[in-house]
């Protein structure tokens, strides 16, 4: 089984925490991450659900329990995964959960030994995240009423040689007075995929992947965005359109208007 991205974990199933570590900018590898603790709703001790300890960085298993991620054959620096099983008892959902990643960024130049200083908190950062945890995903539905959505572009010009992710608003309508219970828990589950047209119609991009993520700021009312990873060097300098399919959990797709895209 697939593991479950952050802002769609369900009970009873894999979830995928990852994190990247950046020194100045660049992904890079600490010296070592000592644990991943995770807290419901706060960062509270009363709230710890889970703490996982990683073996040290002597350990030819290092990092276990996480993994690492390949760039072709290759390990790309800075980037973690902690898979957690997700247990199917125990956790109040749907809720709020943080991951908290305790590290060690540099080996210090103390003689102190090895294990003294895993365990030194005063050595140790910490980086904070966040996920979402939701029932196991039975819904009854009577067909009634329908799921209307609606598209905002969010991104319209872009720069060569920019790789740079473009964003899409993705609002339930009514805005302010659509079935929330209904709607809001399938929104992390909606497959989209992005295609990427010429003036002329020619189709340079075909419906590739999107992911769902949340828009910066305080949006109570439509939270939610769809993200491509857009290469500018794919294209030649000029304007263009792209449209979002949707296919919502019961088969049914939907369709964005066509937006307007400049590279310059």
């Amino acid at each position: 089984m697939d593991a479950l991205p952050r802002i769609s974990g369900r009970l009873g199933q894999p979830i995928d925490l990852n994190v990247t570590f950046y020194r100045d900018g660049i992904p890079t590898d600490p010296y070592a991450i000592v644990n991943v603790s995770i807290y419901r709703v706060a960062v509270q001790q009363e709230n710890l659900v889970i703490v996982a300890s990683v073996v040290p960085p002597w350990d030819v298993n290092y990092p276990s329990p996480l993994s690492r991620e390949l760039v072709g054959s290759e390990i790309a620096p800075g980037i973690f995964h902690l898979i957690w099983d997700v247990p199917t008892h125990d956790i109040v959902v749907p809720n709020i959960f943080f991951d908290v990643w305790s590290y060690i960024p540099d080996h210090p130049s103390s003689g102190t030994g090895d294990e003294s200083i895993l365990t030194d908190e005063g050595l140790q950062r910490k980086c904070c995240n966040e996920f979402w945890l939701y029932p196991e995903g039975f819904v009854c539905d009577a067909g009634l009423s329908n799921i209307r959505l609606a598209f905002e572009s969010m991104d319209i010009k872009f720069h060569q040689p920019e790789v740079r992710t473009l964003e899409v608003g993705l609002m339930p309508l009514p805005l302010y007075d659509f079935d929330y219970n209904k709607i809001m828990p399938i929104i992390p589950l909606l497959r989209a995929c992005f295609s990427l047209y010429t003036e002329h119609r020619e189709l340079l991009i075909d419906r590739e992947q999107m992911k769902i993520g949340l828009r910066a700021g305080t949006f109570r009312s439509n939270p939610f965005v769809l993200q491509y990873l857009f290469d500018t060097g794919r294209v030649l300098k000029g304007s263009y359109f792209y449209r979002i399919d949707l296919t919502l959990p019961n088969g049914e797709t939907r369709s964005s208007p066509e937006f307007a895209l400049q590279v310059a």
